[in-house]
């Protein structure tokens, strides 16, 4: 020991040099643990950032008055930035984001009782990881208290620190602009995830303070450009009538002149009034947007019962006609949807539910769904029904409180909300994963004679984990996947998500004997791709099955997020409607708007029905995109013109530009409650109306 004191006291460091090379030292691991972390460009640049902030720390241990301050403050400081370090990295591990601090800490108390069992696999798994960014702390504890304390660092020591922090502060931003592959992410396209990967985590969390949870303020100018060519091939002419024809032929009947779905607002006059300038800037991109028109489809749902089912990790791939007849059916014989998409938003189950169900993105990840409590709600479908009459409930096969569902489903539309712990438990056995179709055959037959009605499910029985030994859904199903040519994880997948199919099946077949399917609307969708899949320790996975589930890599947004949506009637069977554009999750609130027939202005959605005549955009909030003639990966900068399209620079940043200020648009609706506003201007123009009409 005294030799060891010996050597501890002749190579002692500093406790201001420890901490700059705690914070490099940290980010590098983060960085390097990271998937496309190794990345030259991106690891200059993590490790330029991370010197900043280093020197800061470093900088603030000198305050102390005495070495052993100083010593104390360093281990606190690294202590804490290492905490932060291990918890970003499990989140990325889990859920392939990483998460803003509000975010994880907000929902920890989800996370530790819903998933305890997940907790303690993560530690014990990854155990190591948590060694290897602890261990210099330990160390220099261990060290540092052997040692000499010294004496307290000199005004000099401060005056160089200073001096190296504000070089390394310009010599981040250079290397941001410069170096960085993604200095969009900086400003345009920032999203703290984005910001995590490319600047490190010290960055993106002083970024994320810096903008206060906002990603952007201000809308943008969009670039004109002049209307792209068209990609699908020119229509095969017919021979030209001869005059006999001509004269044979019967009149054309007048074309169908539709109306608009907007509110008749004067959205530029309310700016002008408006003394918030985040709404009034609002108003105004509102008001330079065009309404889309109606459509020979308006309506067509009107009076009918509604279903809308956020299916848990659910994918097309579990479409098929032999082991789903009824989920085969209802996506081919419904409105068949050929590339639909739900994006990673970030975030988890909560920010799938937000975006069926609002057509906003959720720009403040899984919190968005909780910003709605205080928000006005009034365009949701389910308080759109409501307003009509409509019998509504909600339900969900999970824990009742967890993302705080018991506050927030009532507000989207719904009269009650009813879970695992509040009363669905009295028809549904407690296990995990607990079955859809028990909760099915429980509640349809409660609602079935209150018509119309209006209910909404949040599913779980395909959740993960996927085996047999961790999911009750997999062993129940499991038979009818044991033969098939695939590894264990994803025949449990499939076995999971036979649940859901066993659910329809009940629920048509409860429909049918009703004699009220041709009156029934059903709506599947998604809440996310199935992560459970993905390499993970949470999920006990040491490989990534997902490249298994859907035949290719999942290496892209576009292949990841392709997923299947399904809208059903009976009334639609032999119709064979079929949506070849690219549609997305926000799409599905303004389709349901124009296909039961409600007011709404469509400007106020961030997605278009799927029959109108807008233009076809699916949009991330890494501000990747697709459209019928491009895509745009937010990741990689890859800007991909469809096949046959003649499209390119000037197209890529209109769209970008469209995207952006969509973005900017949901942050106001959040932040703001813009709903909330235009609703009160709706209400008093109605007011005035009705006065004049009266004479008042």
């Amino acid at each position: 020991m005294k030799k060891l004191r010996t050597w501890t006291e002749k190579f002692n460091i500093p406790a201001w040099l420890f901490m700059l090379c705690a914070v490099i030292f940290d980010e590098f691991i983060l960085n390097i643990w990271t998937p496309g972390g190794l990345q030259f460009s991106r690891l200059v640049t993590v490790l330029a950032c991370a010197a900043f902030f280093g020197l800061l720390f470093a900088l603030l241990t000198t305050i102390g008055s005495s070495a052993r301050v100083s010593r104390i403050l360093a281990l606190i400081f690294s202590a804490g930035f290492a905490f932060l370090t291990i918890l970003e990295y499990f989140i990325q591990d889990s859920f392939k984001t990483f998460m803003l601090l509000s975010d994880i800490f907000g929902n920890a108390g989800d996370v530790a009782g819903g998933f305890g069992d997940t907790l303690v696999t993560i530690i014990l798994h990854g155990f190591w990881r948590i060694l290897v960014v602890l261990l210099p702390i330990i160390l220099y504890g261990f060290l540092g208290h052997l040692g000499k304390w010294g004496k307290t660092k000199s005004w000099i020591t401060r005056v160089v620190l200073a001096g190296l922090l504000i070089v390394s502060f310009f010599c981040g931003m250079l290397f941001i602009r410069t170096v960085s592959p993604d200095s969009k992410k900086y400003d345009d396209e920032y999203t703290f995830d984005g910001a995590v990967r490319s600047f490190g985590l010290s960055e993106a969390l002083t970024l994320e303070l810096l903008r206060s949870g906002n990603s952007h303020t201000e809308f943008i100018e969009v670039p004109v450009t002049e209307a792209p060519p068209a990609t699908e091939p020119p229509t095969e002419l017919t021979e030209a009538p001869t005059e006999a024809t001509e004269a044979t032929e019967e009149p054309t009947e007048a074309p169908v002149v539709y109306g608009l779905h907007e509110y008749g607002i004067d959205y530029a006059a309310l700016a002008e009034e408006e003394w918030d300038e985040r709404i009034a800037n609002a108003h105004r991109y509102v008001a330079s947007l065009t309404p889309a028109s109606e459509n020979e489809y308006t309506g067509m749902f009107a009076g009918k019962n509604l279903i809308i089912i956020t299916a848990e990790a659910f994918a097309k791939e579990v479409i098929d006609p032999v082991r789903t007849p009824t989920l085969y059916r209802m996506a081919h014989e419904g409105i068949y949807f050929t590339d639909y998409y739900q994006p990673a938003w970030g975030g988890s189950t909560s920010t799938g539910e937000f975006s069926n169900l609002y057509s906003i993105v959720p720009t403040n990840g899984v919190t968005s769904i909780k910003s709605m409590i205080y928000n006005n709600n009034d365009l949701t479908i389910g308080n759109q029904l409501r307003k009509q009459g409509y019998t509504s409930a909600s339900f969900h096969n999970g824990e009742y409180t967890y993302y705080d569902r018991h506050l927030t489903h009532c507000m989207i539309g719904y009269d009650t909300f009813t879970a695992m712990g509040n009363g669905l438990e009295q028809g549904v056995q407690t296990t995990w994963t607990e079955s859809d179709q028990e909760m099915i055959e429980f509640t349809i037959p409660q609602y079935i004679d209150k018509q119309p009605f209006s209910l909404y499910y949040m599913s779980i029985s395909g959740h993960c984990n996927y085996s047999q030994a961790n999911n009750a859904m997999s062993r129940k199903n499991y038979d009818i996947v044991a033969n098939e040519d695939w590894s264990e994880t994803i025949k449990c997948y499939h076995a999971a998500n036979i649940e859901l199919e066993n659910a329809m099946t009940s629920l048509l077949k409860m429909l049918e004997d009703a004699g009220i399917a041709d009156d029934t609307v059903v709506v599947i969708s998604p809440d996310h791709y199935p992560y459970g899949l993905a390499s993970s320790y949470a999920w006990e996975n040491g490989q990534s099955y997902l490249a298994e589930l859907y035949g290719e890599p999942a290496g892209s947004c576009f292949v990841r997020d392709n997923t299947a949506l399904i809208i059903w009637s009976g009334c639609l069977e032999g119709m064979n409607l079929q949506v070849d554009a690219p549609t997305f999750s926000l799409d599905i609130l303004p389709t349901l708007s124009n296909l039961f027939g409600v007011e709404y202005d469509s400007r106020m959605f961030v997605g278009r029905d799927v029959f109108s005549d807008q233009m076809p955009l699916v949009l991330w909030n890494d501000y990747s995109w697709k459209t019928e003639l491009a895509s745009y990966n937010g990741s990689t900068g890859a800007f991909i013109p469809a096949e046959g399209a003649d499209v390119g620079e000037e197209y890529r940043d209109q769209i970008a530009a469209i995207v952006r200020n969509k973005i900017t648009f949901s942050d106001v609706i959040l932040d703001r409650d813009y709903y909330g506003a235009v609703m009160n201007a709706l209400q008093k123009d109605k007011d005035i109306k009705d006065i004049q009409e009266t004479g008042g």
